[in-house]
């Protein structure tokens, strides 16, 4: 029983009790609903190595930034070329050395400072992930961190062009203040290039930091990925994940259109052009057209785009879109019917036509129904896979569904990456979610067909 105090009314203890005892139990189930999302994001950012520990970890460990610097003072006599190529073998023994021997360590991040005569001359800096890369497909596949095998048929100098660094006899502005920097594997990382490695220069000191944003940085590296596995196609290996990305666009652009318009037509002829049986009997065509499973359709139509010639080309992700939907054609065919009929009658007295009523009619008024297929259309066919999978085989044909299967079933792909790519592929839908959520709701509501 509820109290009136003040004009107000104030809910009971009981009242009071089961509000937060729903609340308790939402929030628990929301936890449990978003515990494999928060663990799918911690474990795309950790290591190769890191992803195996026992017990599994949510959150990932701090990622460290190693810097190392050697001196060359004493090498003033040699050519600026001959320097350079000092520097250049140097710094891919000491990245890839000390990259393997801390492969446990969660070091994110190797930098490599040069100096001569008191002034760095030369800096470079890698990604863990890269050296990943650079390990799984890159110049390096299969290959030991030793010397001879690093330095062999000058592969080292490929990988410094993907790595990138800077050089300047005059000095660089750019030099690094080990005030900053803790020195726990100081010793370690001396041992390391003195006596594993037959460095030009001399080792100075390292030291070790933490970084956060080494973590983020990770998923640049995922997005190239498709540029080391699939060098071998120019398309790819030129634009990388972007080649997936702009084909998972074209498609749902041209499905979005498709859909908007073709379905529209047909509910406009049903409804305002055809008897009452007549429309009631294409309706339940299109209605039973979804009842079709497609595993029992799937062959033929695989064999009849084949032999169109719409197959592994861009015709074959976008004609099955000439459809119309039957549940979209429903959609708008009970919107149409809501629209007063007086409204056709005065534009037809003036002349109008049925394009005229359709175009400036109907399609105006059915915003509320454009938006809700648009979206449904969009959030379906982002996470569309099978029928893009049956009919590419060209990498560049590819949608981001196909190319992440596709990743994931290479031997050399770490559990890391296949997660960090499923983010990568799931965010976008996440965020159009948040962002159009009142619009998705709102057009739910204003779509209400009649039975």
């Amino acid at each position: 029983m509820k109290k009136r105090i003040n004009n107000k009314i104030k809910a009971t203890a009981e009242e009071r009790s089961l509000k937060i005892g729903a609340f308790i139990i939402s929030a628990l189930f929301v936890c449990v609903m978003l515990y494999p999302f928060f663990f799918t994001i911690g474990n795309s950012m950790k290591d190769s190595k890191k992803i195996y520990d026992i017990p599994p970890k949510i959150l990932p460990e701090m990622a460290k930034s190693i810097v190392v610097e050697l001196d060359y003072t004493g090498h003033e006599g040699k050519s600026p070329e001959e320097i350079e190529e000092m520097l250049i073998e140097d710094t891919v023994m000491t990245m890839f050395g000390v990259a393997d021997d801390l492969s446990k360590e969660s070091v994110y991040e190797y930098k490599v400072y040069a100096e001569m005569n008191g002034k760095t001359i030369f800096k470079s800096r890698i990604h863990q992930s890269l050296i990943q890369l650079e390990r799984d497909y890159g110049v390096y596949a299969g290959a030991v961190a030793k010397q001879k095998v690093l330095l062999a048929k000058d592969r080292h100098k490929e990988v410094i062009q993907n790595i990138g660094y800077d050089f300047d006899l005059e000095g660089l502005s750019d030099t690094v203040d080990f005030n900053d920097y803790e020195t726990t594997y100081n010793e370690e990382i001396k041992t390391i290039l003195t006596e594993d490695f037959d460095l030009n220069g001399t080792y100075v000191t390292s030291g070790i930091k933490d970084n956060v944003w080494l973590l983020l940085e990770t998923f640049k590296y995922y997005i190239r990925m498709p540029q080391y596995i699939y060098g071998d196609n120019p398309f790819v290996s030129q634009y990388g994940f972007g080649v997936f990305a702009m084909n998972t666009c074209i498609v749902i652009g041209f499905a979005i259109l498709s859909q908007v318009f073709l379905c529209s037509i047909c509910a406009f002829v049903i409804s305002t052009m055809l008897g009452k049986k007549a429309a009631k009997y294409m309706i339940f065509f299109f209605m039973g057209a979804m009842m079709i499973p497609f595993a029992s359709i799937m062959t033929p139509l695989v064999l009849m785009f084949r032999d169109m010639g719409a197959y592994d080309n861009y015709w074959a992700l976008l004609l099955p879109f000439l459809y119309p939907t039957g549940f979209f054609v429903y959609l708008y065919k009970g919107f149409f019917d809501k629209i007063p009929s007086s409204y056709f009658e005065a534009a037809k007295i003036d002349g109008a036509s049925n394009i005229f009523l359709y175009f400036k009619i109907c399609m105006p008024l059915s915003k509320p129904i454009i938006s809700l297929i648009a979206l449904q259309t969009f959030l379906g066919n982002w996470n569309d896979f099978f029928w893009a999978w049956l009919v590419t085989e060209d990498q560049r044909l590819w949608t981001l569904n196909v190319a992440l299967y596709n990743i994931s079933n290479n031997n050399g792909t770490k559990q890391n990456s296949i997660l960090g790519l499923a983010i990568i592929t799931i965010t976008p839908v996440i965020l159009l979610s948040i962002l159009f959520s009142k619009q998705l709701k709102q057009s739910v509501i204003a779509s209400g067909v009649k039975g």
